[in-house]
């Protein structure tokens, strides 16, 4: 089982960088469009919750810098995770996948950051075909 990833920060909103609703997930991983290996570490993110997209590869487009709501949460999932990560930029969302080549968790990544956190609690179990998507 995967780890829980969203943090009980109180947050409900599915606005970029917040969490992923089920539709983005299900779209991310229907349409997934271009996807970008990165480089990405735990120390790329700030505790602002910003952080570059760094490609792996030669990329003839300049990659954002994007911005997540849990950032204690990212760092910390990127901190075991052992496998790539992709950028969805149609989707703005992060791709986690592991070494057999499965998704294991996605990320809502905004362009924009800033409280804009919504106050009901969020569903504390979000989970879909095994994919964790709460960040």
């Amino acid at each position: 089982m995967l780890p829980h990833l969203v943090q009980n920060d109180g947050c409900t909103s599915y606005g970029p960088g917040h969490h992923v609703h089920w539709i983005h997930t299900k779209k991310c991983h229907q349409e997934p469009g271009q996807a970008v290996e990165l480089l990405l570490t735990s120390g790329d993110i700030g505790a602002d919750g910003w952080f570059g997209l760094r490609p792996a590869f030669d990329h003839a487009a300049e990659l954002p810098r994007v911005w997540t709501h849990a950032p204690a949460a990212l760092t910390e999932l990127l901190t075991v995770h052992r496998g790539r990560v992709f950028w969805l930029p149609r989707w703005h969302a992060l791709k986690l996948v592991d070494s057999a080549g499965r998704a294991t968790a996605l990320v809502n990544a905004g362009f924009e950051g800033g409280p804009l956190c919504a106050t009901t609690a969020p569903d504390p179990r979000r989970t879909v075909g095994g994919t964790s998507y709460g960040l």
